[in-house]
């Protein structure tokens, strides 16, 4: 059957049955009405919207459509991970070219199925249209409590202070290599498989983001751009210098081993797509995060020099030259 033959609502229809118990049912008004509504518990609501753009961020010969359903999820909801928010309902617009059939939507759907599964979130609505190019539109809501003060308990990029450490989650780098791999034709080669695993299906760190505002920390953001560009956006929204210590970034194994420590370590400076959280906090707070779910590794430092500055040192303390790298998406999508 082609699309054109369901046609818009009969799409919808098809889509919202095959996301099974991923679709909110049971909320005050469920997909199929104008607009969604559901009821909002005490304390704050945090949304977000991302874009994921045929051409831009993800093409046919490197991952399924299975995959972007997954990412539109994960790389939505990190956004609320990086805030230290409870992820709770996603709308999804989804825009088709031509050359869609309906089993790449229904290979979507189930992406954005199994991802819902996994983080606990569900779709309560969205749209569909036929257009030149194919892109997908997510929008997360999520909640923050209270603190104490009254004000909304949450993470922000403005809040790093000098004499913090800095961390980050995971292995960054890890996505863009296995990246590279697909791109090399070198994804089926042995110990490929994680990378390329991180870069279809990425992690968001909900679990971290919450532990961090129970920690008392509060400054993160998740690693989407590149890890020395985003630690770029905390150091200009705080007003302080960032120092990294190069040998102390945690490269992922099979990164190392297929592509060397150098490429790695570059990957994981400017690579991107690894939607790890980077925090910054006193050492005392950060300490017990270490025993949590995902693997934290401190890296480097918050200083008053260089404000707005992210300085990437070798092992002598020596400032390496920095290339420019990481993700802009506007300088991005036009080459």
């Amino acid at each position: 059957m082609a699309l054109e033959d369901l046609g818009e609502f009969g799409l919808i229809d098809r889509i919202v049955a095959r996301l099974g118990g991923a679709a909110a049912r049971d909320i005050t008004v469920p997909p199929g009405d104008d607009a969604a509504a559901w009821a909002v518990d005490a304390g704050f609501a945090v949304a977000t919207v991302d874009t994921l753009a045929e051409g831009t961020h993800w093409r046919r010969d490197t991952m399924s459509f299975a995959d972007v359903g997954w990412r539109a999820v994960a790389t939505s909801i990190s956004d609320l991970a990086a805030m230290g928010a409870e992820p709770r309902f996603l709308l999804i617009s989804v825009e088709l070219a031509p050359t869609v059939e309906l089993a790449d939507i229904d290979a979507f759907a189930d992406g954005v199925a199994a991802a819902c599964g996994a983080y606990g979130v569900r779709v309560a609505g969205g749209n569909v249209a036929g257009t030149a190019a194919t892109s997908v539109h997510t929008t997360a809501f999520g909640t923050a409590v209270a603190a104490s003060d009254g004000s909304p308990a949450l993470l922000r990029r403005d809040a790093a202070r000098p004499g913090d450490l800095v961390a980050v989650s995971g292995a960054p780098g890890a996505s863009a290599a296995g990246l590279a791999l697909i791109e090399a034709g070198r994804d089926t080669e042995p110990e490929a498989e994680p990378l390329v695993m991180a870069h279809r299906r990425p992690t968001a760190r909900i679990e971290l983001g919450r532990a961090a505002v129970a920690a008392g920390l509060a400054c993160a953001i998740d690693v989407s751009d590149g890890l020395a560009q985003d630690l770029g956006h905390v150091a200009r929204a705080a007003g302080v210098g960032i120092e990294v210590e190069a040998d102390a970034l945690p490269l992922h194994p099979s990164a190392i081993a297929l592509l060397g420590v150098e490429h790695a370590r570059e990957l994981a400076l400017r690579g991107g797509e690894d939607y790890e959280l980077a925090l910054t906090a006193p050492a005392a707070t950060l300490g017990p995060l270490a025993d949590g779910e995902a693997s934290l590794t401190t890296i480097g430092r918050v200083v008053t020099e260089h404000p707005g500055e992210v300085v990437v040192l070798d092992s002598d303390g020596r400032r390496l030259a920095q290339p420019r790298g990481g993700w802009d998406q506007l300088r991005s999508a036009r080459g």
